[in-house]
């Protein structure tokens, strides 16, 4: 079964650079994820299952972009998102830790799978009619933060809060698929920008 979705993930992530680990037991990885389904009592998709089992913690060396299907004030203008790489199973960003450092700041039907820059994490549904779909996090327009700035906010359960959380993609494959590469000199904005020849080249 997993086998349909481990070769689109490893084309995928071949295109941004990123080859498939190799681990001395394939069983271990699924123990790891058995114990994170049961101790934090959720479902995990089977298209990111089969990343966890074949891949850890993967941050990207170059701006990596994709486009949610709802937008967040991180959108661009080109409507696009960055997003700079996914947790682990064992890792130092391991998925046991993360999950403890969003509980109670996010809802309990999700959990969180990566990062965004500004602090910032994309979000997996675990629970109901949530399983799989990809969601953006949005952290500057967290509960506790408003509470903290003493701002009030209309609910008293986490659960209820969904004004900082953006759908993404229904499924991880599709939020894997969508990610893109951006080259270096695709960023170059020369507008304004002054070149100086030395007078010995103009000579040449």
């Amino acid at each position: 079964m997993g086998n349909k979705y481990i070769d689109q993930i490893e084309n995928k992530l071949n295109a941004l650079n990123i080859k498939k680990q190799e681990f001395t037991s394939l069983s271990s990885r699924e123990n790891q994820v058995k114990k994170l389904e049961k101790m934090s009592d959720i479902y995990i998709p089977k298209d990111y299952k089969e990343f966890l089992l074949n891949y850890d913690e993967t941050f990207f060396d170059n701006e990596v972009t994709y486009k949610p299907i709802e937008t967040s004030p991180w959108t661009s203008k080109e409507g696009t998102q960055v997003f700079e790489g996914f947790y682990g199973l064992s890792s130092e960003n391991n998925l046991f830790d993360k999950i403890k450092d969003y509980l109670n700041r996010m809802p309990d039907c999700m959990i969180p799978i990566g990062e965004s820059p500004g602090g910032n994490v994309i979000c997996i549904g675990v629970r109901g009619s949530y399983i799989g779909k990809v969601y953006f996090w949005n952290h500057e327009n967290e509960r506790e933060a408003k509470i903290m700035a003493g701002i009030d906010v209309a609910s008293d359960d986490i659960n209820s809060y969904w004004e900082n959380i953006h759908l993404v993609s229904e499924t991880f494959l599709g939020f894997l698929s969508d990610l893109e590469l951006i080259n270096e000199t695709e960023k170059l904005d020369v507008d304004g920008v002054e070149l100086w020849l030395d007078d010995e080249l103009l000579d040449d």
